[in-house]
């Protein structure tokens, strides 16, 4: 609620107070009375001022020295996925003249095994690995790339010797069979026996059943064994195992146990050579 007079304030109040003004003013201008607190509040802004000064170029350092971080780190990351792509680059390259070295000697090879100066050439497209350790029926796929023509029956070579034979071509595909399957029959010879070898379902194993009473037999762990020729597929005199073991099988028959020379688990390019 409003008063409804102005409030009287005597004129002696006034007069103290300019008094008391003049007084103050009149010591300090003569003695230096308040020097010490204007020095005092001076200071403290001249502090202050320092201290706001150190604090935003602590800021802009701060802020400078994330930003360099930042693109120290983006730099970091540019290099690195630039030295990943050399490394990776040059593990290809290696791989590759790897891979065409490996192709260059085993041409070589297939060319001095088998007299033949244009070998075909193929790379392992997969095994029937599942098969191929525990059960009977023994086969390879290999990659038909250059989608060649092949009849079936045709010798297949890898790792220094025959290993089986083409069975067909399907998609640009080609099913060989080994010689471990059990299904596949061999012609081979030593130096006192020739006999016809079958697969034994088992890797890198095939048998022959002989006679015992063979006068020509003899217990010869460790021959080597011979292609016959026989059978008109593969050359003879080609080197494919080594008798491991001979087992009696009845009263008047023994198997000899051959263990082949050439390992597909092994290898990966195979030469097929045409009739």
């Amino acid at each position: 609620m409003a008063r409804p007079t102005p409030t009287y304030t005597p004129v002696r109040n006034y007069a103290i107070g300019f008094s008391l003004s003049l007084i103050l003013l009149f010591s300090d201008m003569n003695y230096g009375t308040f020097a010490p607190l204007r020095g005092f509040l001076h200071a403290s802004t001249l502090y202050i001022q320092m201290i706001s000064k150190s604090v935003f170029e602590n800021i802009s350092i701060t802020l400078t020295s994330i930003q360099k971080n930042k693109s120290l780190i983006e730099e970091n990351k540019e290099l690195r996925d630039q030295i990943l792509q050399i490394r990776t680059k040059d593990f290809i390259s290696r791989k590759n003249n790897e891979n065409n070295t490996q192709i260059i000697n085993f041409q070589n090879d297939l060319i001095r095994s088998l007299k033949n100066d244009d070998p075909l050439t193929y790379k392992i497209a997969s095994i029937d690995l599942r098969n191929y350790l525990c059960c009977s029926t023994h086969r390879i796929f290999l990659k038909n790339t250059n989608d060649v023509s092949l009849d079936s029956n045709l010798p297949v070579f890898a790792g220094g010797s025959f290993i089986g034979q083409t069975i067909g071509t399907y998609l640009n595909i080609i099913e060989v069979i080994l010689f471990s399957d059990t299904s596949h029959v061999l012609p081979i010879k030593s130096n006192f026996f020739y006999c016809d070898a079958r697969g034994k379902g088992k890797p890198m194993l095939i048998s022959c059943k002989l006679n015992q009473n063979n006068e020509n037999f003899k217990n010869q762990i460790g021959d080597i064994i011979y292609t016959s020729g026989l059978g008109g597929i593969f050359l003879k005199d080609m080197e494919i195992g080594f008798i491991s073991s001979i087992n009696s099988f009845s009263i008047n028959e023994v198997e000899v146990l051959i263990t082949l020379k050439a390992n597909p688990l092994e290898e990966t390019f195979y030469g097929i050579m045409s009739k």
